[in-house]
């Protein structure tokens, strides 16, 4: 029977070609376990693929939003510890206007009390131009508001939540009541500026006016608590629904680890039975080579 190197060849050829594959399988395993994604390139599984794309972008887009949420929920934070403030100075100039009215009071103490009255007042005024982010707390204005969109969407769903720049110079516009004195024709307001020239005093006020303008201050502070409350339940439904998205996402991309770890062994055999009979047929071909060098000496 003759000798022919045309089934050694074969046999190295076919193994070459196992282990190269094998050698891709193994290298592709490495990458997925090092890497801990699932998806490598574009041609492991297109389709979720562009899935985990869009679910990427709807993370990216929640996550902004709730940031937005948060600022706004800031925003009236801040509101509320100015209105608060408010009606500090508020309760403070309650306690002023009854000292003031005590029988016993003296000229002297009763300016004294309007000292602090009008330093008061000027505070007051300060607060209504307090700003967050160069944006004004309050405005005296309906064109004040704004809206702090809570979804992913924006603008073009037109959900979200309508915050208002609350109208505290509306809170504190209680006037002097007294007609008699020059104040009244002034119609000073119970707030006022450090730099102003009033001539509004402790007394042209009335207990009512003071009392009018904490009923006021509490009113603005319930509406700035409801929409605070509203933006904590929108935010705690983003952080949610962030949550659910990056699941969504975690499910398409992350790699099966127990599983890849059991392919990445099972490769790494094939690649050593490869790299085995590869080195076989050799083999083969070096002895068959030898004897068809020994037959034609012969």
């Amino acid at each position: 029977m003759p000798l022919t190197l045309g089934g050694s060849s074969n046999s190295a050829g076919f193994a070459a070609f196992q282990l190269n594959k094998s050698q891709s399988l193994l290298e592709k395993s490495l990458e997925r376990i090092s890497s801990g994604q699932r998806i490598l390139d574009a041609s492991d599984d297109p389709g979720n693929l562009a899935v985990s794309m869009k679910l990427n972008t709807a993370i990216n887009m929640t996550d902004a939003m709730n940031i937005n949420v948060s600022n706004a929920l800031s925003f009236s934070e801040s509101q509320d510890g100015a209105l608060n403030t408010a009606g500090d100075i508020l309760t403070r100039m309650s306690e002023l206007r009854t000292a003031y009215d005590d029988v016993l009071a003296t000229t002297s103490e009763k300016d004294n009390y309007n000292i602090e009255f009008q330093e008061l007042r000027a505070s007051l005024g300060d607060l209504m131009s307090e700003q967050f982010n160069d944006v004004s707390l309050f405005s005296e204005t309906e064109s004040g508001g704004m809206t702090v969109y809570t979804t992913a969407s924006g603008s073009s769903a037109g959900l979200g939540i309508e915050m208002g720049k609350l109208n505290l110079t509306a809170a504190l516009n209680t006037f002097t009541t007294d007609t008699s004195s020059e104040a009244a024709t002034n119609a000073e307001a119970l707030f006022g500026s450090s730099n102003a020239a009033g001539t509004a005093s402790l007394g042209d006020f009335s207990t009512a006016n003071i009392t009018e303008a904490i009923s006021g201050v509490a009113s603005l502070r319930a509406e700035s608590g409801a929409i605070s409350s509203r933006l904590t339940f929108s935010q705690e439904r983003l952080s949610s629904s962030k949550l659910e998205l990056e699941n969504a996402y975690s499910r398409i991309m992350d790699v099966d680890l127990a599983s890849e770890l059991t392919n990445y062994t099972k490769q790494n055999v094939q690649v050593y039975a490869a790299s085995a009979m590869l080195m076989q047929a050799n083999l083969n071909m070096s002895i068959v080579s030898d004897l068809l060098m020994v037959n034609l000496k012969g």
